[in-house]
């Protein structure tokens, strides 16, 4: 008998959690049996230790995002942030595609551009934006950031390397996908 693609899926994120449960690199590693999803963490990723304005550190929010992220069915992994000075890496891979996650705590205007600027530097194809409020959230902001960020001249050789944004809001998980990269 044939499996469905959803259970193909079950089997391939069970198999990379036996396959990173092994890896003596990664610690934390957890399997969602009710999601299927999957969460590591490599010996070499750093956790910002700074507190933000709602006075939790900021690392905590990538532990934070990696769990609603699991719970969703995502295998998410963060990995070694090791590199040279001035050089800064993406957080890890989710979905088999590199990422990173970017804490929204605040409202301003330029705030989702930004973010956009900063995370076509590390070369990702999928962006997480980890709310942490609900009230800081929503679809326009991240629309009007993102119009803002293509209206930017630097960032037209950058566009296309963003394929997706994932949300974090409250445990709840959110798909964006950048205007030009839907499928027609």
């Amino acid at each position: 008998m044939k499996m469905t693609d959803s259970e193909q899926i079950l089997e391939e994120n069970y198999e990379e959690y036996l396959r990173l449960l092994q890896d003596g690199k990664y610690y934390e590693v957890v399997y969602d049996e009710e999601s299927g999803g999957v969460s590591a963490i490599h010996q070499e990723h750093r956790f910002d230790k700074q507190p933000g304005p709602f006075g939790v550190r900021r690392g905590v929010y990538e532990l934070m995002a990696i769990d609603a992220l699991r719970k969703k069915g995502h295998v998410v992994i963060l990995e070694s942030e090791r590199a040279p000075d001035g050089v800064k890496t993406p957080d890890g891979i989710l979905d088999g595609r590199a990422m990173d996650i970017k804490a929204i705590e605040n409202t301003g205007q330029w705030t989702i551009k930004n973010k956009f600027h900063h995370a076509t530097k590390q070369k990702i194809e999928t962006l997480v934006f980890y709310y942490h409020f609900h009230y800081l959230f929503s679809i326009e902001k991240i629309e009007d950031g993102w119009k803002r960020f293509i209206q930017d001249i630097d960032s037209q050789r950058y566009e296309k390397t963003i394929k997706k944004v994932l949300c974090v809001v409250e445990g709840e998980v959110v798909e964006w996908i950048p205007p030009k990269n839907k499928a027609a």
